[in-house]
């Protein structure tokens, strides 16, 4: 029930933050891609696009996280590439 497009921008979302310090954001983010990918039920599958959709915005949300990288750059970089992917996950799952 997880289209392929949700899929690559979580699949990027998580590798970005494994590699960034945000460890538990990724492993938690890796939960929702399982849960996803096994659900049973359009309504399960509504609850868990519903649970990405949240954690785009808001304090502890994907906008908020501090990200840690060897230089500045990489961390700007890092950041840039982040808020893109967010914005994506958050228009893909909107209308829920």
């Amino acid at each position: 029930m997880i289209t392929i497009e949700l899929a690559r921008v979580l699949a990027a979302i998580r590798e970005l933050l494994d590699a960034h310090g945000q460890a538990s954001k990724a492993a938690w983010l890796a939960d929702r891609e399982q849960a996803l990918e096994a659900a049973e039920s359009p309504e399960t599958a509504k609850l868990t696009i519903a649970e990405l959709h949240s954690i785009v915005l808001g304090m502890g949300g994907l906008f908020d996280l501090p990200l840690a990288a060897a230089s500045k750059e990489a961390t700007e970089s890092a950041r840039t590439r982040l808020d893109e992917l967010a914005d994506q996950l958050f228009e893909m799952t909107r209308n829920t």
